[in-house]
């Protein structure tokens, strides 16, 4: 285990190409797969409302994303920065399919208000990553394009899953709390990344992350399933 530090980057050669983190790889293909499996079962949901399509839409969009990024990090050599640019600008989007699910069960006059916010604010974090990719030379530390995301991330998710999920916990099904879960299952996560906490070369921070946004997919559906017997019993 190494603290504060990172461990060197694993390395492997197939077929004359030289790759480089195969573990981040096979940690965002199965992320794929998990999401890719969970689109299908909220597709197999009998209902064509809001609140599952969107849900669906960051299933397949975020599974796809992690999995670009995945392919960013073993091409690193090849592609450099220009194999992340892709994936940074997919997760914006990824949040806010998140945020137009959870406005869709909002029973407010306000409701069009927050839509029209979640709109401004992922063109405002677009808008912001792009500027930092045309002025910002993150080779001396990649970590700058990853801000604007984790904070449009953190913002969105803290909003329409803890704040919205404990309001329809009250009001709709006391399994929304399975929400609240599994945003602060992330936390540990950061502190893995922040901490620098690598437990293997083959399991690192970044892997340990992927097993936690794993567990957290399957929180989310869990009170995506349960919001669905719900409106069936209706």
């Amino acid at each position: 285990m190494l603290i504060g530090k990172d461990f060197d980057k694993i390395e492997i050669s197939i077929f004359g190409f030289d790759l480089v983190e195969p573990n981040a790889f096979i940690g965002d293909t199965i992320i794929l797969i998990v999401a890719l499996l969970l689109a299908s079962k909220t597709k197999k949901i009998i209902t064509s409302s809001e609140f599952f399509k969107n849900w669906r839409y960051f299933y397949l969009l975020f599974g796809f994303d992690m999995f670009l990024g995945g392919i960013g990090h073993l091409m690193f050599k090849y592609w450099d920065f220009n194999g992340k640019y892709l994936p940074w600008i997919l997760g914006i989007f990824c949040v806010f399919f998140v945020e137009r699910a959870m406005l869709s069960l909002l029973k407010s006059s306000s409701k069009v208000f927050w839509k029209n916010l979640s709109l401004c604010k992922l063109i405002l974090a677009l808008l912001l990553e792009l500027g930092v990719f045309y002025a910002i030379d993150m080779s001396k530390d990649h970590s700058i394009g990853l801000r604007v995301p984790a904070i449009n991330s953190a913002i969105g998710f803290i909003f329409s899953l803890v704040i919205l999920g404990n309001k329809y916990r009250k009001e709709i099904d006391k399994n929304f709390i399975y929400m609240i879960y599994g945003v602060l299952l992330l936390i540990p996560s950061g502190l893995f990344i922040s901490f620098k906490i690598n437990i293997h070369p083959w399991f690192d921070k970044n892997d340990f992350g992927h097993l936690l946004l794993i567990i957290a997919m399957f929180l989310y559906f869990k009170a995506i399933k349960s919001y669905s017997k719900i409106l069936v019993n209706k």
